[in-house]
């Protein structure tokens, strides 16, 4: 293991947002948002698609009662301190531990992975998003307080408006829309500079978890505007059961998946309620597979008062080239 990298604290933030715990608000914790349903409603192609599409999971090996340090595959750096786990009982944690991690910074990734920046229906800035797990012998562990796990998602022009939020749901979320919840601390996530320049970012959020799931670098999107509902309307053969359809809020790292509802007579689907920010220009993407091939459409729109999209039919792609038309995305 390689030792990490020393930083400058450039923005003047608690400190003790880092060294001491953080703890969340256990007693409302999210569930993952539901699949819509509606009658015939079949989810296996759909399903398929965002499995075959979802980025791998990293599994490491650790100590539990050493230091360990290592670096995702996105560029996400994991401190894991000695001790750091406890059964799910409360009893102190020695030997092997399966440490699995995925980091998802990009929008492409949010796409591929299906890990939407919404809280409760409201739209998020992201500044990445970490999935962290501890197991031994197959049984998942928990965090110790007395101890401590530290990210650092790498930043290129970061904010100070992030703060910590967290979602229950598994590493692959082909069947699970994650539902961001802030952590009860109300300080910021701290921003910090690698002056030595072998991190590979020129700046990093940093943060403790003290969660063994999904944790996020995000803010709400609140700027002032009037925010409406926005409709989707595909053609052909695709419908809920084999396409999946995004908005992409251009410029901002800021997605939704319209979800919310779908109508089949129209193969509409729809927003959250009032939730999407009018006079903003969006990328609406919709990707869908039938089994065998993959389809993939895109359009830019500016949003208007209730408005409704009517997607040109899909194109017959390949997976590698949805990945490519995704990291595109403005």
């Amino acid at each position: 293991m390689k030792a990490p990298a020393k930083y400058f604290y450039f923005f003047l933030i608690a400190v003790t947002l880092i060294l001491s715990s953080c703890k969340k608000d256990t007693t409302q914790a999210p569930e993952p948002e539901p699949m819509p349903s509606q009658p015939g409603f079949s989810t296996n192609n759909v399903q398929s698609l965002l499995n075959n599409l979802a980025t791998p999971v990293e599994t490491y090996t650790v100590n539990a009662t050493s230091y360990h340090y290592f670096t995702a595959a996105n560029g996400t750096a994991i401190y894991i301190y000695p001790n750091a786990f406890l059964t799910q009982a409360g009893a102190p944690v020695s030997g092997a531990v399966t440490i699995q991690v995925k980091d998802v910074l990009s929008k492409k990734d949010m796409i591929l992975n299906n890990a939407i920046p919404v809280s409760n229906g409201q739209l998020l800035v992201s500044g990445g998003e970490v999935y962290f797990n501890a197991t031994q012998g197959g049984q998942k562990l928990k965090m110790n307080p007395a101890s401590a796990v530290h990210i650092n998602v790498p930043a290129t022009s970061p904010s100070t408006q992030m703060k910590e939020f967290y979602a229950t749901g598994p590493a692959n979320l082909s069947n699970t829309n994650l539902n961001w919840a802030t952590a009860t601390t109300t300080a910021n996530i701290a921003v910090i500079q690698d002056t030595t320049g072998a991190g590979g970012a020129p700046f990093y959020y940093s943060f403790q978890s003290d969660s063994v799931s999904w944790s996020n670098c995000d803010y709400f999107y609140n700027i002032p505007g009037v925010k409406t509902t926005c409709n989707v309307n595909l053609t052909g053969s695709f419908d809920n059961s084999n396409s999946a359809v995004f908005l992409s809020m251009n410029g901002v790292a800021t997605l939704v998946r319209l979800n919310s509802s779908y109508t089949a007579a129209s193969q509409q689907f729809q927003s959250y309620l009032n939730s999407i920010p009018e006079g903003v220009a969006y990328t609406v993407v919709a990707i869908s597979f039938d089994g065998t091939n993959y389809f993939y459409g895109s359009q830019v729109v500016t949003m208007t008062t209730d408005m409704v999209i009517n997607l040109p039919a899909l194109t017959q792609t390949t997976k590698s080239q949805i990945e490519s038309n995704l990291s595109t995305l403005p």
